[in-house]
């Protein structure tokens, strides 16, 4: 009975030892994986950044400081080898470049839109047509207010000279008469200066369409006739 209870001990001792080892393995290696994971990332990246900073100094660092981001830089393998040179854009030359992409854009639509200067006059006058009613009507509003602004005051000027009480209507119509002709008005110079707007766009599409053409013209002169050959 003894020995019985001896061999199950050792038995049990056994599956305790080797559980516990098991464990004590497996903590050990989540562990290690969780210690060697920066050093893996760093190792992963292995770049180097160069750049200068305003006095000219070079610096070397994992990535550019804000401050420098727009300065040349080169980018380095653990090596010390550049692989790669970041420069800055010339932020000025780039928008000197998209202005004479669209202006030559807007040079050939113009150029394929009209075949003689005087259609740019008759294209302004059908586009200013609108407008030009749309004014007209508003300075006849604006008339006709005035009519009804004068009409109520010569009323108040009655009432005055007759030494009579004037109506809270009567003076709540002059003021709104008067509100009315303000917001006219202000219609009248934003309806104006549309115009304006417009005669000058179509002003200097024509002054363009004249400079393009007598430029073709030239270069025209300038090249020679091809030879016939005999």
């Amino acid at each position: 009975m003894a020995r019985l209870k001896s061999s199950m001990l050792k038995e049990y001792t056994s599956q305790y030892s080797v559980q516990a080892a098991v464990c004590f393995f497996l903590l050990l290696a989540i562990l290690t994986a969780y210690i060697s994971q920066p050093a893996l990332a760093e190792q992963s990246s292995g770049r180097i950044v160069k750049w200068k900073d305003e006095k000219g100094v070079t610096h070397y660092g994992d990535s550019v400081p804000p401050q420098y981001i727009n300065r040349e830089n080169s980018l380095m393998n653990r090596q010390g080898i550049t692989v790669k040179r970041n420069k800055p854009a010339d932020q000025a030359q780039e928008a000197l470049d998209l202005a004479k992409v669209e202006q030559d854009k807007k040079d050939k639509a113009l150029l394929g839109a009209f075949t003689h200067a005087e259609e740019i006059d008759l294209a302004r006058d059908r586009n200013l047509q609108f407008d030009m009613i749309a004014l007209d009507n508003l300075q006849q509003e604006k008339f006709n207010q005035l009519q009804r602004l004068n009409a109520n005051e010569a009323k108040v000027n009655d009432l005055t000279k007759r030494k009579k009480a004037i109506p809270p209507q009567l003076k709540a119509d002059i003021t709104d008469n008067k509100i009315e002709i303000a917001k006219t008005e202000k219609l009248i110079s934003e309806r104006k200066l549309l115009i304006e707007a417009t005669r000058k766009r179509f002003d200097d599409d024509k002054k363009r369409y004249i400079l393009l053409r007598n430029q073709h013209l030239e270069e025209t002169q300038k090249t020679p006739p091809p030879t016939q050959r005999n």
